[in-house]
């Protein structure tokens, strides 16, 4: 391994959780480390990005990720309506998320979570559509 490799090189975390089982880091930036977890959710294998240390995953963060992952018809249903009113907007017919866009994955946060829709057709936007307390207050689109 050349210079550039031993300076950049990082070494990927493992912790197993009790809800989780083996996450793997995704970035670490001194004691705060960025956790991983696959999993199944809305019919879709995503990528779930949560915070904590060198001992596992945030609590509170865990909370709020269990919250929702316990109540998929609700936080469906809250993504269905957010989208929808994004198709509405722009004068497009919405028929189904399963129809739309593909869950790539859930960002959690202290304040609540995001969910990344990526467009099916053209597959050039994310749809972030942003939670709290497991109700959308919000829809950003990336490009």
């Amino acid at each position: 391994m050349g210079i550039f490799g031993n300076l950049f090189k990082s070494k990927k975390l493992k912790t197993t959780d009790k809800d989780f089982g083996e996450v793997e880091s995704f970035s670490t930036n001194g004691n705060r480390i960025g956790w991983q977890i696959n999993r199944e959710f809305l019919n879709s294998s995503i990528e779930i990005l949560i915070e904590g240390n060198p001992n596992g995953i945030n609590e509170n963060q865990k909370r709020i990720l269990l919250n929702a992952l316990n109540n998929e018809t609700e936080i469906k249903s809250e993504s269905e309506k957010a989208l929808k009113e994004q198709f509405e907007n722009a004068e497009m017919e919405f028929i189904s998320i399963e129809k739309h866009f593909e869950l790539k994955g859930i960002s959690v946060r202290d304040d609540g979570f995001e969910m990344a829709f990526q467009e099916k057709e053209g597959q050039n936007y994310f749809f972030n559509v942003h939670f709290e307390n497991n109700k959308q207050v919000g829809v950003s689109i990336d490009g």
